[in-house]
């Protein structure tokens, strides 16, 4: 009898525990961070990530591009004169300057986390 009560208890307890580990597992699957339920919402976060990726891509591909023409061995002699221009504030009088503000390219407020 002993031994049949303790077996029913130690039944009992695995039953219970594994119950227990099912559910915990389960919810997590389902409602947890990375669960069924927040797919839509890392699907999105992806998206917006794969969005800024590639603007910073097109920024790179820019600034090497800018670098690339005041390489020493081959200056471009548009870049020089613009670069010493904006630097050195040397603008003769008749001279019309078109200015772009590169300060203002940031991405929208959804890509910045």
């Amino acid at each position: 009898m002993y031994v049949a009560r303790q077996r029913l208890i130690f039944m009992t307890g695995s039953f219970l525990l594994t119950s227990a580990l099912v559910l915990f597992f389960g919810f997590h699957i389902i409602a947890g961070d990375r669960g069924i339920l927040a797919r839509p919402e890392l699907d999105r976060k992806i998206i917006l990530a794969e969005e800024k990726l590639e603007l910073l891509q097109r920024h790179q591909q820019f600034l090497a591009q800018r670098i690339g023409l005041m390489q020493s061995d081959s200056v471009d002699a548009d870049m020089l004169a613009e670069t010493a221009r904006a630097e050195l504030g040397l603008y003769a009088p008749n001279d019309v300057i078109i200015t772009i503000d590169l300060s203002n390219l940031k991405f929208s407020e959804d890509l910045v986390d």
